[in-house]
Parts: C-alpha cells; sequence; structure tokens
C-alpha cells in the first residue's frame, strides 16, 4: 500500500491523496490553497503513479475540493464521489473557489487553471455515495464513517489486498450545534492512519463557556450602540453562530438584537435545511416545525449588495458575513466600515492562515500594530477585535484519544502547520509510529509490518492491556451484590491493583475492577452534563430507544458489541448504544461468554424475539410509576371524560395503571385501543379500564337535561337509566344527547328496556352477553347445573359458576383458566344466557395455578424444568427458565400447546 502527498501534508490547504492499495488506485480529495502564488496541489506527480478509478470527496470546503475540476479533465472517466450533503455544497462553494481562483490570477496576471465550463462539467459529473454508506471500487471495499466538522463531512477506511487504510478528513468529536460529532470506528486497527492534525498543538476552550462569552460580548457592543460584525466561514461555523445567538436570544439571557446575514451564509444555510436527517435533533426539529433553522423571520434577516448600507445606516445589529478570514467576500465590506469607530467589533470565530486578514487582526489585537490592510488599503484599527473558541476541528487531546481508540499500525500526520503537526506528534504513543508528512513524498506500508505481531506477543506481557483499551470510553458496571447496571467514564488506570479509574456522570471518581465491568459503550469526550442527561434518560426509561433499534438486521452468530451495533443502528450516539447495551446485558447468561475483557453474545432466533418484542428484563422498560402517571394526566387533559388514573398491582408479578372515566362506555373500541398503545409506547406500562360509572354525575345530567328532580333507576349491565315519568316531546332528542354523552340508555316510564349489544371487541371486552331473544330466568342452582351441562355440551372447560347480583340485577359469571381463553368462547356465553336467561360475564383474573399446573404438564421433562413458570398476565405471557436451551421446532410446539389450552404466549430464558 502506497500514499502519495500531492497537498495538505505539511499545511492546511491543497489537501490531495493518491492511494495505492490492493490493486486499485484511488484519489482522495483535490483542493486549493488561499495563499500564495502556487494554489493547487503537485498534480505533476500523477504521471508517475496510477490512473485513479474513483475521486472520493471527504467534505466541501475549498481547500478539499477547489481542484477538483482539473482531476476531472485529467482523468474525466473516474467518477467523483460525495455524500448527497456534499454534493449539494460543492454547487456553491465550488463556484466560490472558482470566483477567488479566478480573481487571484487577474491581480498576479498568471493563467487561470481551469474555465467556468470545466467546472461545471464537474459538478455535472458528481455520484453520490450509496445511502448504506460502503461501496466497492475496482478491488478494494470503502466504507464510510461520519467525521463531524461540517455537515456531510466522513472519513475513508479503504481495504484492499488485505491492508487497511484509514482516511480521517477533518474531524470534529465535540460537534456543535448543527451536526453530530465524528462517528469513532473503533478497533479497526488499520495498517495506517492518516490523520489532520490542524490543532495538535492546543487544548480547546470549553465550548459552553466559549459561547457565553461570544453572545454576552456580542449582546454588550450592541446595548453601546455599536455593530458587531462575525467574519465566519460560510459552510459550517456561520450557521453555528447563528445557532448560538439565537439560542440565547429564545432563552432570555442576552436581549433581542437583529442579525443580518450576507455573502455564502443565506445559500448554504439552505442547503442545511434540505438534510434534518444529518443534523442533531433540535436543528432538525425547528426546521420541521419553522423550515428553518437558521434564517428565522424578524430575526435573521439575509442581506443583498444592495442593502448593505441600509444596514449600517440602521439600528445596531449583529452581522454575520462570510469569508471568515477576511480574505474577501461581504465581511470585508463590513470590515472596512466598522474597523474604524471605537464602538463597533469585529469577532473572530474560527481558524485562520498565517497570511490572512483575520490572523494579522488578532495579531493587532495583541498590540503588533494599529493597522490593518484591506483590498490594498490600510486602515487604522480603533474597533474591539476577539476570538472565540469554536473550533470545528479536534484537539490534540481528542485526536490523541482517537488514535487510541482506531489504534492504527502507523499514523501519519497531515493538514497542520510544521508547530501542530510536531506538537501531536509528540503526544502520540511510539507504537503507533508517528510520521511527519511532507508534500511531494510517497509513503510505503506493509500489513507485515503492521505491528500487529508485536501487540500480540504484548498481550502476554502488559496484565493491564485490556483496561488501558477502556480508557475515554464508557463502561456499564455493577456493584457488587445490586444487579442494576450504571454508566461511568474510564479516565485511567491503576497500575498496581489493575483496575479501572473512572467518573460517574455526576462526576464521582470510583474505582472498578474489570470484573464488574459488564460492557463498553464506546468513546465519550463531550461534556458530563451531557453524559448526564443523555444516560440519565436512557437508564430512567429504555423503551423509546429500544424501540428505534433494528433488531431485525442483526445476522445470527456470535458477534461483539461493536459489530452488533453497527448492524443494527439507525444512528450511532450514546442513547441507542446505551440502549442496546442494556438489552443485550438482559439476555440469559448462557447468551454471553466473555473473552480477554470482551464480551460476545451468541444471537439466534429466539433471542432475536426476545430483543424485537422487548420480553426482556431490560433496564428502565417502564418509567417510574409517578412519572408515568404524570404523563397520562398530560396527554389525557383534553378527553373530556377522563378522571384519574393509579397503579395496580395483579398477583405478585404484574402491574398496570388503571384509567377511570365518568362514563367508560364513551371509550369505544378504537380509542381504548389506542390510548393502550399510546401509553404503552411512552410509559412502558400496560393499561386497564376501570368499569366504573359516576353515577352521581349521570343522574345530575340526565335530570338537567329533562328540568327534573327525580331520581332515576340506573342499571349499569344493560346501560339503561329508567326514569319514572312519561316520555316528554323532546324526549328522543334529550336520549341521544344521553346516550352520546354518557353511553347510557334513557328509557321512560312504562317503556320496554332497550335490547343490549352483547359483541366483544378485539381486546375489550363488554362487560355482559346476553341472548338477543328473551328466554325465562332458571332458578340458581338449576341456572349453574345448566352451566355445567353448557360446558360439557360444548368441550368447554371452566372453573366455576356463580350467581351475582349488581343494582339489583342477577348475572352469572364464568370462571375459565383466562381472560384469553374465555375471549374466545363469546357466542358460546350468549348461548348459555339463553339457557338460562341470565346475563352472563366471566372472571377477569387469570386462574394462575391451573396456569402453571397446565403448562408444567405440557413442558417435556427433558427440558430440566425446575422451577414454576412466571406470569405477566398484562401481556397474556408465560416465561420459564430452563439450564439449556432446546430444540427451536420444539419450542415451538410446545409453545402453540401451551397457548391453546391457556391463551398465554411461552417465552423461553436459558440461565
Amino acid at each position: 500500500m502506497k500514499v502519495s502527498i500531492l497537498g495538505g501534508g505539511s499545511e492546511i490547504g491543497a489537501s490531495c491523496l493518491h492511494v495505492h492499495i490492493g490493486e486499485t488506485d484511488l484519489l482522495i480529495d483535490a483542493g486549493m490553497r488561499v495563499h500564495g502564488d502556487d494554489l493547487l496541489p503537485a498534480f505533476g506527480m500523477l504521471d508517475n503513479l496510477g490512473e485513479p478509478r474513483a475521486v472520493l470527496v471527504t467534505h466541501a470546503h475549498a481547500d478539499h475540493i477547489g481542484a477538483l475540476p482539473i482531476v476531472h479533465r485529467l482523468y474525466p472517466k473516474a467518477p467523483i464521489f460525495a455524500t448527497p450533503p456534499t454534493a449539494d455544497l460543492m454547487q456553491i462553494m465550488m463556484k466560490d473557489s472558482f470566483k477567488i481562483m479566478e480573481q487571484r490570477c487577474t491581480e498576479t496576471r498568471s493563467l487561470i487553471p481551469y474555465t467556468k465550463e470545466q467546472m461545471q462539467e464537474t459538478l455535472q459529473a458528481l455520484r453520490l455515495f450509496p445511502a448504506g454508506g460502503r461501496m466497492t471500487v475496482g478491488d478494494v471495499k470503502v466504507t464510510l464513517y461520519r467525521a463531524g466538522h461540517i455537515l456531510g463531512a466522513v472519513m475513508f477506511m479503504i481495504e484492499g489486498g488485505g491492508e487497511k487504510l484509514l482516511v480521517s478528513g477533518d474531524l470534529s468529536f465535540k460537534a456543535g450545534r448543527t451536526i453530530p460529532g465524528a462517528e469513532v470506528p473503533a478497533g479497526v486497527r488499520p495498517d495506517a492512519l492518516i490523520l489532520e492534525s490542524t490543532y495538535g498543538s492546543r487544548e480547546h476552550s470549553d465550548r459552553n463557556t466559549e459561547e457565553k462569552r461570544l453572545a454576552d460580548n456580542v449582546a454588550e457592543v450592541i446595548a453601546a450602540g455599536g455593530f458587531a460584525l462575525i467574519p465566519a466561514f460560510a459552510l459550517g461555523r456561520a450557521q453555528e453562530v447563528l445557532l448560538i445567538l439565537q439560542d440565547y436570544m429564545d432563552r432570555g439571557l442576552i436581549p433581542e438584537f437583529p442579525i443580518y446575514v450576507d455573502g455564502l451564509v443565506t445559500p448554504i444555510s439552505k442547503i442545511y435545511r434540505r438534510y434534518p436527517q444529518f443534523l442533531k435533533g433540535p436543528v432538525a426539529h425547528r426546521i420541521r416545525t419553522n423550515g428553518d433553522a437558521f434564517l428565522t423571520e424578524g430575526r435573521c434577516t439575509p442581506v443583498t449588495p444592495n442593502e448593505r448600507e441600509a444596514v449600517l445606516k440602521g439600528k445596531p445589529a449583529c452581522i454575520v458575513a462570510s469569508s471568515g478570514m477576511l480574505i474577501g467576500g461581504a465581511s470585508v465590506w463590513y470590515a472596512e466600515r466598522l474597523i474604524g469607530s471605537e464602538k463597533n467589533a469585529i469577532f473572530i470565530t474560527g481558524y485562520q492562515d498565517e497570511e490572512s486578514p483575520g490572523r494579522k487582526l488578532l495579531n493587532l489585537a495583541e498590540g503588533e500594530s494599529d493597522e490593518l490592510e484591506l483590498n490594498g488599503t490600510t486602515h487604522a484599527v480603533k474597533c474591539r477585535v476577539d476570538k472565540y473558541g469554536l473550533s470545528a476541528h479536534g484537539d490534540a487531546g481528542e485526536l490523541n484519544r482517537f488514535i487510541g481508540m482506531v489504534r492504527p499500525a502507523r499514523a501519519v500526520l497531515v493538514h497542520g502547520d510544521d508547530e501542530a503537526r510536531a506538537a501531536l506528534n509528540e503526544r502520540i504513543e511510539r507504537r503507533y509510529r508517528p510520521v511527519l508528512s511532507e508534500n511531494g513524498e510517497t509513503y510505503t506500508f506493509s500489513h507485515s509490518l503492521s505491528g500487529r505481531e508485536i501487540r500480540n506477543d504484548d498481550r502476554g506481557r502488559d496484565p493491564n492491556r485490556v483496561l488501558k483499551e477502556k480508557v475515554g470510553c464508557l463502561v456499564l458496571y455493577r456493584k457488587e451484590g445490586d444487579e442494576q447496571l450504571r454508566l461511568a467514564l474510564c479516565t485511567g488506570v491503576h497500575g498496581r491493583t489493575h483496575s479501572l479509574i473512572c467518573q460517574t456522570p455526576k462526576g464521582k471518581q470510583i474505582r472498578l475492577s474489570l470484573d464488574q465491568t459488564a460492557e463498553t459503550i464506546g468513546g465519550w469526550n463531550r461534556s458530563f452534563d451531557e453524559l448526564q442527561h443523555d444516560s440519565g434518560e436512557v437508564l430512567a426509561f429504555s423503551r423509546p430507544f429500544l424501540k428505534k433499534i433494528r433488531w431485525a438486521d442483526i445476522e445470527e452468530g456470535i458477534w461483539t458489541f461493536e459489530e452488533i451495533v453497527s448492524m443494527c443502528l439507525p444512528e450511532d450516539g450514546l442513547k441507542l448504544r446505551l440502549a442496546a447495551a442494556l438489552a443485550l446485558q438482559a439476555l440469559p447468561d448462557r447468551s454471553q461468554t466473555l473473552d480477554h475483557g470482551l464480551v460476545r453474545y451468541r444471537i439466534g432466533r429466539d433471542s432475536l424475539h426476545l430483543l424485537a418484542d422487548l420480553h426482556l428484563p431490560v433496564q428502565g422498560l417502564k418509567m417510574n410509576a409517578t412519572l408515568a402517571m404524570a404523563e397520562i394526566r398530560r396527554f389525557m387533559a383534553d378527553q373530556p371524560h377522563f378522571i384519574r388514573c393509579g397503579a395496580d398491582a395483579l398477583g405478585t408479578t404484574t402491574e398496570h395503571i388503571t384509567l377511570y372515566f365518568d362514563f367508560p362506555d364513551t371509550i369505544g373500541p378504537e380509542e381504548r385501543r389506542e390510548l393502550f398503545d399510546k401509553i404503552k409506547e411512552t410509559t412502558g406500562w400496560t393499561i386497564a379500564f376501570s368499569d366504573s360509572v359516576r353515577t352521581d354525575l349521570l343522574q345530575a345530567k340526565v335530570n338537567e337535561w329533562l328540568g327534573t328532580s327525580d331520581s332515576p333507576s340506573i342499571y349499569l349491565d344493560t346501560k339503561c337509566v329508567s326514569m319514572p315519568v312519561a316520555r316528554p316531546e323532546n324526549g328522543e332528542e334529550i336520549a341521544g344527547k344521553i346516550k352520546e354523552e354518557t353511553g347510557f340508555t334513557l328509557q321512560f316510564k312504562d317503556e320496554n328496556p332497550a335490547p343490549v349489544d352483547a359483541k366483544v371487541q378485539q381486546g375489550v371486552s363488554a362487560e355482559f352477553f346476553r341472548a338477543q331473544m328473551p328466554s325465562p330466568r332458571l332458578e340458581n342452582n338449576e341456572a349453574i347445573n345448566e352451566a355445567k351441562i353448557w360446558a360439557e355440551d360444548r368441550g368447554i372447560t371452566i372453573y366455576k359458576a356463580s350467581i351475582k347480583q349488581q343494582n339489583g340485577l342477577a348475572y352469572m359469571e364464568v370462571h375459565f383458566i383466562t381472560p384469553e381463553v374465555a375471549l374466545r368462547h363469546t357466542v358460546d356465553m350468549e348461548e348459555l344466557s339463553y339457557r338460562t336467561g341470565l346475563p352472563i360475564t366471566f372472571a377477569k383474573n387469570p386462574k394462575q395455578n391451573e396456569v402453571i399446573r397446565a403448562s408444567s404438564e405440557l413442558i417435556p421433562k427433558g427440558w430440566g424444568l425446575q422451577k414454576n413458570p412466571s406470569l405477566h398476565s398484562g401481556e397474556a405471557l408465560l416465561t420459564i427458565k430452563l439450564p439449556k436451551e432446546p430444540p427451536e421446532e420444539e419450542v415451538r410446539r410446545v409453545g402453540e400447546r401451551i397457548e391453546a389450552r391457556t391463551g398465554y404466549r411461552l417465552s423461553v430464558l436459558v440461565r
């Protein structure tokens, strides 16, 4: 494998790599420099290198794409691949690069490298990476990983000829407000890592502190009657700044003031709007609800060149304009007019090239000079100048931790000045054999020299190797004697005790042995506030996150956690990773093996069903009952018949929440099903519906509508209200209103009772079943005896039949093994009603001992069942724990028999 540095090696600018791996040649990026006489990479080197089969683009900044038209002219058959957002952004950024290059060539009276037509041809020839993030070029496989940095930015894992190369592109781990941070391909162990080192010599300031300082200072300048200019990179940085300022206004932390947006910021912000799925949740939500997250009507106003003078003649305001280094564009126009007043300010928020006016302005602020040249004119600088750390690049500590997680055989440092690369080189562990690259050099890497054999030899000599691999990672652990899983960040290793030094999300330092750790979630380099919030949310209620995981995408086999989440997570992030780990840890012990500190999970068909159906004791599967009821009351606030809810226990294992309504019959089967699904989804709780009726309210409503004070007779079994008065002229209208408002039928003196609807909807049973044709009522003992004969005639097993009364009405209650079995016999119960002359209902609780006895009889003795099955009545589920896993076909057959006998589904867990 050979990597040739055509540009962007010992510098920031003109990034371009030629890669030969396996039998395939690739070109990665082709950017331009913003300063100097030579704007382009060393394309002359390509004469001695293989013709690229494809060109891969990491992201849309000019220093990575500005020279692509030359590559396309040289190799028109080589497709240029980019992510969809990058391809859209290139339509703007490449045109801007051409404009800068055209202006530079005019100033220097040099020949322009390519024409506008060639640029257009390049843009039209762009091809998109597959949605799955993987593709094959020649004999190599290319895998994309999110790089953070800006919208659409990716890094590449390139594999071919038994060798692996990881090209980072520009990385951002903490990201910002717009996009998620880099997706770290932990443990991939490439033979070489080509790593950017822009900020290799520094650690970033705290992001929240810098954001607050920027917002406060902008507000301070405007309050004093000045203008605050923020020159910002139109792609990435400007969007961050707009979100910061608006967020601080929304929270009332700074006063409202106008923001004007100029230059490329406006069209690029509109492209962000097209890709909410690539953005962070809050930004995507703002786009969905408001249509935009950056250019907010009445607050952030786009400005055209013709409107600039009017802006400066108006009220004090903040101006966010490109370019970010004051090289050209709208920001220079404003700077020329604002720089001479002490009331104004220029606030720098990003990287400044050594030769850029932005860098010179910062040097001026440190007292080196008091003049600045812009567009060939020298200006006396009197305005306030300051810089804020909102970088979209990883800092030295993050880059070093990234190397430690990726674990390459060699680390080649590119995309940084001499100071940054040298400083990062000193920090990197020697085992990664760092290389300070130089433009024009070719580096050869061999799989046989990857150092993997050395690391394997080290395995036996370093007892803390497994522990060290967890540094910088989040781990799930258990306290001794406690089955609850907790989360901590590993910050170091205590060599003498062979233990992990960790911090909990609340900042408490603890020490863990390797035996206490259950799973490694992945690296973490964001704030502890975020860690506490995100992990707390999942640990408190994991169901919403578990439902997002594509369990069906997991293939059967034995996998590590990283292999599993790579198959099933719709997006990578702490919440889904943590939820997945909690679910996997809830699998039976037999499904887990430990190998050198690495947990492997045996995933089969039963495991996939348990995960997909959430039939596992996953931590946080249900909300706290108090919180769940508060959530129920919140979304039931607009239901006029809802009264209250309460948590109830059924037996010793199952709990549910009961909903109470003034008139339960007004809640129909469809609404009940929707409520059941909604509450289960949002709280994890199953619900039941109380049949209790507010008879006092019913009586009051009837008297109110009839204008009487008589006491009605209320028959709960037939849902009928009988009034001791003759039907008035508007009786039909009143009866209709009462039926609609309460579900009860109104009848008047000397009228026949209304017939009862005895139909049963799936999942919601009527209280009573009654034959449509009347029949004589049997005496109690005769009716019970008739029920026994009816059961024998129909081949139905019942355990008891008894006569009860409700509000003076006699009815029969029949006991089946479970309510689920009873619902199979609704028509039979209507017949029993005809044979006895009584309304029929069934017992709502299962015969738990009978379910256990019947199920135990059907379970083969060879399965080794030692404890009674566990019942989950709310889900009609029967769970058994076995010492070993029976054959799948046998489990299916036994499950069908148990369900036919009891109405309960069978779930098998292996201890």
